[in-house]
């Protein structure tokens, strides 16, 4: 794996654009368009092609049926930080530390999907191994976000 500085807001898009179907997902990104992370391009595609397709799986909102995902950034200090969140159900707060353990599912509604349950335990260590850090919480007004950071590029 080799880390080059990444457009994030490009990559973004990219993988966004994979993600067509309007009935069941619906992805808005506000991502500068100088943002550069340090990160491998085809891994961290993956990561978000992951987050994407876990939100489309589970993160539909009760209401529509459909999974509305927000993906935001931060820059804090030498680190950038890409939010990806859905407006669903989110997750039992006992059960937030397990998702990123392999094999794990978060709760029934969350296990109604097919997949070996893989997913969040591969973008960990895909982030760890461009040297960031994941994390995955609860928004407060519902829902799950997941934080991924990463060293901004010079």
């Amino acid at each position: 794996m080799k880390l080059v500085p990444v457009h994030l807001s490009s990559l973004v898009d990219r993988e966004m654009a994979a993600f067509r179907d309007t009935s069941q997902i619906r992805i808005t990104a506000r991502v500068a368009i100088d943002t550069k992370v340090m990160a491998d391009e085809t891994e961290l595609g993956r990561v978000l092609q992951n987050l994407f397709e876990n939100a489309r799986r589970y993160g539909r909102s009760t209401d529509t049926g459909i999974a509305k995902v927000a993906v935001t950034y931060a820059r804090t200090g030498p680190w950038v930080i890409l939010s990806v969140r859905d407006h669903g159900p989110g997750v039992d707060p006992a059960k937030l530390g397990q998702l990123t353990t392999p094999f794990f599912r978060g709760d029934a509604a969350r296990t109604a999907a097919t997949g070996a349950g893989l997913g969040l335990a591969i973008v960990e260590k895909a982030v760890q191994r461009m040297g960031g850090a994941f994390e995955v919480t609860n928004a407060p007004e519902g829902g799950l976000v997941c934080h991924i950071r990463l060293k901004k590029a010079p």
